[in-house]
This record gives structure tokens, sequence and C-alpha cells, in this order.
């Protein structure tokens, strides 16, 4: 049984216990991924798929792609990894999304959109590890903790974790150092790290303690912040800039190379944009069954791409589409 056939069997029987031929659903999921088209217009069968899917759990369905990223990890043979964490979002334009969506500004028509906070290795390879639906009112640090606990019971070897500046948080910091994880996180500008910049020529670090509040209390973090001077370009001219990160990591500027490396899981987030399954469902469960399914996608082209990397993403789902729509059950 191919790899990709276990993929199959694992998520969609599992998950839908669906009555209907399960290559087909797969085939009609690549066309929808490869055309960018919603599966409600390309097939008939999204109403069976969607009563299926309506009678499953979050847990169920992180369980059932768990599956997969690991099988992923065993057939890359990954070892040593660094991973990176972000949020990616789907536009909702429906009306009183209520708690199951966020707030976000503007964007194409929409103030609101399905969210999820997306856990992947960056190095050596590209995978999805986990998504986690964030809702409003949902508490980023404790979705981040999900993933990280999670991370931690998989066979590899974290050496780094890498975050954006939305993750600059007390609280994960004080759950990453508990945890002896290494992480790099880019810090935003405020007056404390004005006042560092200030007292930095070239490269300087300084011990400082972040206050945060939890559970009507205020903590104290101890964290390492190292300020970088670089020349950047923006807006066609080269400046000056400084580089803040919050790290546990060696302190040097091969730091801002490391941070750089984050800038993969924004790339994998533009291609699984551009190959999105579209649903005109706004049933919060199917809509995170979708997401899934378009990184168990993604996931498997990453490891077709070891022995084939010169097929890009939307020729494997018309490869995938082929197969599944004429393979004899």
């Amino acid at each position: 049984m191919s790899f990709i056939k276990r993929f199959v069997n694992s998520t969609i029987n599992i998950l839908g216990k669906l009555r209907v031929k399960v290559n087909k659903i797969i085939s009609l999921f690549s066309e929808a991924g490869r055309t960018n088209g919603y599966v409600e217009t390309l097939g008939n069968k999204a109403d069976t798929v969607h009563l299926r899917i309506k009678d499953n759990s979050e847990k169920s369905l992180k369980r059932a792609f768990e599956f997969n990223a690991k099988n992923a990890i065993g057939r890359m043979g990954l070892g040593k990894v660094v991973c990176a964490i972000d949020v990616t979002g789907e536009l909702y334009f429906g009306r009183n999304g209520g708690i199951n969506v966020r707030q976000i500004k503007h964007e194409n028509g929409a103030e609101e959109s399905f969210s999820y906070v997306v856990l992947e290795i960056i190095k050596p390879h590209s995978v999805p590890l986990m998504a986690i639906p964030y809702k409003q009112g949902d508490d980023l640090t404790t979705i981040v903790k999900e993933l990280l606990d999670y991370a931690r019971n998989l066979r590899i070897i974290i050496e780094a974790v890498l975050f954006d500046r939305g993750f600059y948080i007390g609280d994960l910091i004080q759950y990453l150092n508990d945890n002896r994880m290494k992480y790099l996180i880019f810090v935003p500008e405020n007056d404390a790290m004005k006042n560092y910049i200030a007292q930095t020529d070239k490269f300087a670090y300084f011990n400082h303690i972040m206050k945060w509040n939890k559970y009507k209390s205020t903590w104290e973090t101890p964290v390492k912040i190292v300020i970088i001077w670089d020349k950047i370009w923006r807006k066609g001219k080269e400046i000056e800039y400084y580089w803040i990160f919050a790290t546990n990591l060696q302190h040097s500027i091969s730091l801002i190379k490391t941070y750089k490396q984050r800038w993969q899981i924004e790339t994998d987030f533009r291609v699984h944009d551009e190959a999105r399954i579209k649903t005109r469902s706004n049933i919060p469960i199917v809509r995170y069954f979708y997401f899934l399914t378009s990184l168990v996608l993604m996931s498997n082209w990453q490891v077709n791409r070891i022995q084939h990397p010169e097929v890009p993403f939307k020729r494997y789902l018309k490869n995938i589409e082929y197969i599944f729509a004429n393979e004899i059950t």
C-alpha cells in the first residue's frame, strides 16, 4: 500500500467514515487545490463529505493528522530539526462569525478569518507538523504550549524554535525556559528596546526582565536580548537597521541568518494559499478539516520532492488527482 494510500485510509476513512469511494474524494480534493476551486462546484459529494465531517471533533482530526506527520518524518529521515510557529488564516466573508473567527485588518473585503496556529519543521526540509484553530478569545500561549508539548513527543530533536514578533510573550518565554527549549524570537521595538539600541554600536546583549500578568498576579521572566546592527534594503534604498531578538541561543551575528530561516513558513503559507481547498461551508470543523487536508497534501508533496525536486506543488496535485480518479477499487 503506497504512502499516499495509507494517508487516505488513515484520515478520510477514520475521520469521515465515508460510504463514497475514498479515491474519488481525494481526487476531488486534489482538483480543488490545483484549481483553487470550491469542492461544492467541482463534485457532487460535498454534502456527504460535510455531513460525516461534522460528526468528528478537533481531537480526532488532530490524531489523524499526527499519523501523517509521523509518517512524513520517518520517510524523510528527519532527526535534528529547526521549527517555526506562526499564525495564518482563511478570510471569512459571512456575517456574525462569532467566536469561531478572529477579527483582522480589512483585507479583500473581509474583516474576519478562520485562523490557525501552525507548527512546521523548516530545516532541513519543510514539513507541517500540526495546526490548531485560533478562535476569538483563545489564548495564543496556551495553543503554542500544546503544539510544543506535541512536538516534544515526536521522534525529532528540536534544535530551535523560531517566532515572529507576535510571540514575544512572557508566559511563553517562561515555558520555553522551564522546558529547556532553544528559541529565537523577533522582538517588537518598544521603549525598553530603544534604550538598548541606544547603548549598542554594532552588537550587544542585555539581561532583560519581562513583566507579565496571569491569574491576577504579576510575574517576572529573565530573558536575554540581543541587538545586532545591520543594513537592509527598504523601499529601494539601503538603510541602517537594528535586529532585536529574545533568545537563549549562542549570541552572534549569525542569529540574523538563523531567524531568516523562519521566512520559510511564510513562503509555505503562500504556497498553501495558492492551492487551498475552498469550501462554501462556514462550519468550523469543516473548515478545519479542509485546512488540515491541504497541509497533508503539502506534507506528502515535500516527501515526494526528495526524489522529484523538479515537481511543483500544483503539478503534484494534478498527478494525485489523475492517479486517484483512475485507480480501480
